[in-house]
């Protein structure tokens, strides 16, 4: 018995040595973060919001996107009986992506973490400035944290400051927490596909990322900094109700452009349908596991049937968010004809849709760019039309295009081929007009085989993946005025350089006006067409 009892001492003591050596990574964070202090953090950070908002843009557009490509991975894969090498090499392509958007998103989410560690109190108060200080007690001299409060008046730059931090990290936050509910989840639960990603058929280096990604999720003190930073935002999104006139509310986009993210997350809006912050708090630590179950629940909903959800989620992936329709998406047919009657093939489209998550972010006047292919006959003429099954085969097998045949689109009204969040594609002009000014220039020094040439070049984009690092350099990858750059690739166009890289904006493609051998064609500026001087009027920055 002495020697039984001596191997099960020697076996608890080997595993509490290997734990120790395998420290958990959500007690790590934990530690990591509730050793800092908010207030001293506060008094020293000079972290640029905007800038920082703007560096992570390409995250958190990938991370919408993400969501809807896992949805539909998840039900392409979940009835396969055997999975071909294709889909295992798709399931690693997919897992190391998630895995780097994971980690960068993170390390945003430590950055703010600690105004939200359990010592620190945030309190509205608009009546007196902003103030941050430690509040000591005895028992605190004995080792204990001293209590921090966090004062803050939305009113002032300090005060602001604070909000949008607190609103950027929830960003962070949510974007991991609705993908983890609405993509990640499923796999977790399938035997199949969690075994492949867990246990084989995966690169080392994100073997068992599966289950890292669901035990962090599950931990129970992360949830509870979410909960903290959730009923904050609450109370300050009562606030700005309350105070439709204030700045923080009229004039600051940034905060505008956080309280989408924050305001259009599954999670969020849950939250605050289920929340009772008049009486005793659903977000109380005794009742955190029925609060996460419930929310898991009912957020799980939303990818119970992922085929007829993945066009839902999709609109919210490549509008990123919308407050309202645009003034042309209701433009009278006759109207619409009669633009398309004007259009030529290779002719520019810019539109401007302000009432866009993305509006808040890209530089310029024009949001977004696209490339007008042209009628049947116009292509046959070009002899681009028999090229066309050929182009679509090589998208298919090289991009894994799923959409329409070209030939078949064009015939159907798809003429605007266009680089979206979702990847490039061939859509219809109706399509198009959920925006509110729409302009199109065009290249007049245009020879047949130039036609030709930029026309083949367009068509073979469509397939390619979103390029959420904005690099005209890039080859596999396009953003929506990389369309132009590449498909005119013998034209010198304006382009900034930006983090080491050069990028090409929808208003760098309308700088082409400047130029003879460009002209404004059409013009309508919030929802009006403008019919007289377009190409003096034509709005560039």
């Amino acid at each position: 018995m002495k020697y039984y009892s001596l191997n099960i001492l020697i076996f608890l003591l080997f595993n509490a040595f290997v734990i120790s050596q395998n420290i958990d990574p959500n007690i790590e964070f934990d530690e990591k973060v509730s050793s800092i202090s908010a207030v001293e953090w506060l008094k020293s950070d000079n972290i640029d919001i905007h800038e920082m908002i703007f560096n992570y843009q390409p995250q958190i557009e990938y991370a919408l996107v993400w969501r809807v490509r896992a949805v539909r991975t998840y039900s392409a894969l979940s009835e396969k009986s055997v999975l071909k090498a294709s889909d295992i090499n798709y399931l690693n392509y997919a897992a190391n992506r998630y895995k780097d958007l994971r980690e960068t998103l993170l390390e945003g989410i430590v950055r703010f973490a600690p105004l939200t560690n359990e010592n620190v109190e945030l309190i509205i108060n608009d009546s007196s400035p902003s103030i941050f200080h430690q509040k000591k007690k005895v028992r605190q001299l004995f080792g204990g944290k001293s209590k921090e409060i966090i004062q803050i008046n939305p009113n002032d730059e300090s005060g602001q400051s604070v909000i949008k931090k607190v609103k950027l990290g929830l960003t962070f936050a949510l974007l991991l927490y609705d993908n983890y509910l609405v993509a990640v989840a499923p796999f977790e639960e399938h035997n199949k596909l969690r075994y492949i990603i867990n246990e084989s058929g995966i690169d080392p280096e994100v073997e068992g990322y599966l289950r890292v990604v669901s035990e962090s999720y599950t931990d129970r003190k992360k949830m509870q900094r979410l909960i903290k930073a959730i009923e904050f935002i609450s109370k300050i999104e009562q606030w700005e109700s309350d105070h439709p006139k204030s700045d923080l509310v009229q004039s600051d986009p940034d905060n505008q452009y956080l309280n989408m993210m924050i305001y259009g997350s599954p999670s969020y809006a849950e939250i605050r349908k289920n929340s009772s912050l008049e009486t005793k708090s659903m977000f109380s630590i005794n009742r955190i596991n029925i609060f996460k179950n419930k929310i898991e629940d009912n957020i799980r909903l939303i990818s119970s049937d992922a085929t007829n959800q993945v066009s839902k989620m999709f609109g919210n992936a490549a509008g990123i968010i919308v407050a309202r329709r645009g003034k042309l998406d209701e433009l009278p047919k006759e109207k619409q004809s009669e633009i398309i009657a004007n259009l030529q093939p290779l002719d520019i489209l810019l539109e401007k849709a302000p009432f866009r998550l993305t509006d808040y972010l890209i530089p310029g006047y024009w949001s977004h760019v696209a490339l007008w292919s042209g009628t049947e006959e116009e292509l046959s003429k070009l002899g681009v039309w028999d090229e066309l099954p050929a182009i679509y085969n090589e998208a298919k097998e090289t991009y894994h295009y799923s959409g329409p045949d070209f030939q078949d689109a064009i015939r159907n009204g798809h003429m605007v081929i266009e680089a979206l969040r979702p990847g490039v594609q061939i859509n219809t002009l109706q399509h198009f007009l959920n925006i509110d000014d729409l302009g199109v220039i065009r290249y007049n020094e245009l020879t047949l085989e130039n036609k030709r040439s930029y026309l083949l070049n367009a068509f073979s984009q469509i397939g390619k993946s979103y390029d959420f690092n904005f690099d005209v350099e890039s080859k596999n990858e396009i953003v929506c005025s990389e369309l132009i750059y590449v498909s005119f690739d013998d034209l010198d166009w304006n382009t900034t350089k930006t983090v080491g890289r050069y990028t090409i904006s929808p208003d760098n493609v309308a700088q082409n006006l400047a130029y003879d051998s460009f002209d404004a064609i059409i013009l309508y500026l919030d929802g009006v067409e403008v019919a007289d001087k377009i190409n003096e009027i034509f709005p560039v920055e």
